[in-house]
């Protein structure tokens, strides 16, 4: 009856506890020194330790109070987990005191820390590729004047001006992150993309100033109109629209906050020869 009970017993103990608690030790002894060894990428070594200190504290005190009653934990089992959440908070706390140098075996070991480096810069470089392909794969690029190519728009003033007149936003954007001016090259006092937007009456108008305004253009300048003013030229382009008789173009303008107090003032005393300035632009 006692051999019996001896083989039973001891079967439990082969079959169950020791590669239980085997199992405990050799994770213990695996992730440690892993996760100190990622800590770079993965720095949550001390929330992990927490957690193994924290199930050694259930494990234990469900032993104290013989929770479940119809079950009894093992000894060997509780003593495992303990050692392992020890040796988890010491690996972790030498970790932590480490961390600017990227973990304990980092900081110890320059062959582990040269490869950690690799690992890290191979990571960026993999980031970096996966970036580049998923802008190819999308036919898209972060460089304006690229994303213009691949949309079959070339690199030019004329073209600026079409996608205004046509109203084309996308394309207008795309012109204004690339650097694209806004004065027109073949035009001796310089007019400006905001004056033809104007004069042409173009669609989206409103559109079109507000995003001039997002890339910095100042609608208020003189030089807004053009880029040589001389003295007929209008204070403001709302001023030069009104004078235009360019009331919708005056309007979009007020409405994205271009000045319009002080036209009649101007008006009155403005020079005698703008009609001829204006009758020539338009």
């Amino acid at each position: 009856m006692k051999t019996t009970s001896y083989v039973k017993h001891g079967a439990v103990v082969t079959d169950h506890l020791a590669p239980i608690n085997a199992t405990i030790f050799i994770a213990t002894g695996t992730l440690l020194p892993i996760m100190d060894f990622i800590r770079p990428h993965f720095p949550y070594i001390s929330y992990v330790a927490g957690g193994v200190v924290m199930f050694f504290v259930v494990l234990l005190a469900m032993k104290l109070l013989n929770v479940p009653s119809d079950r009894v934990i093992p000894s060997s089992t509780v003593f495992c987990t303990g050692v392992c959440a020890v040796a988890f908070s010491v690996g972790a706390l030498a970790s932590s005191k480490h961390a600017n140098e990227g973990g304990f075996i980092a900081a110890k070991s320059e062959d582990a820390r040269a490869v950690q480096s690799n690992l890290l810069n191979l990571e960026r470089q993999t980031a970096d590729i996966s970036k580049k392909l998923d802008g190819i794969q999308s036919g898209k690029s972060a460089d304006p004047r690229v994303e213009l190519m691949n949309i079959g728009v070339s690199w030019k003033q004329e073209e600026f001006e079409h996608a205004s007149k046509r109203g084309d936003l996308r394309v207008m954007e795309l012109f204004l992150q690339g650097g694209m001016p806004i004065y027109s090259t073949y035009s001796d006092k310089g007019a400006s993309i905001a004056l033809y937007i104007v004069n042409g009456a173009f669609p989206r108008q409103q559109e079109q100033f507000a995003l001039l305004k997002k890339y910095g253009i100042n609608l208020d300048d003189q030089k807004t109109i053009q880029s040589k003013p001389d003295a007929t030229t209008p204070p403001n382009l709302y001023f030069y629209a009104l004078e235009a008789g360019k009331n919708e173009s005056a309007q979009a303008l007020a409405n994205v906050g271009v000045k319009t107090v002080g036209y009649e003032e101007w008006k009155k005393g403005k020079p005698v020869v703008k009609q001829v300035f204006l009758s020539g632009i338009l």
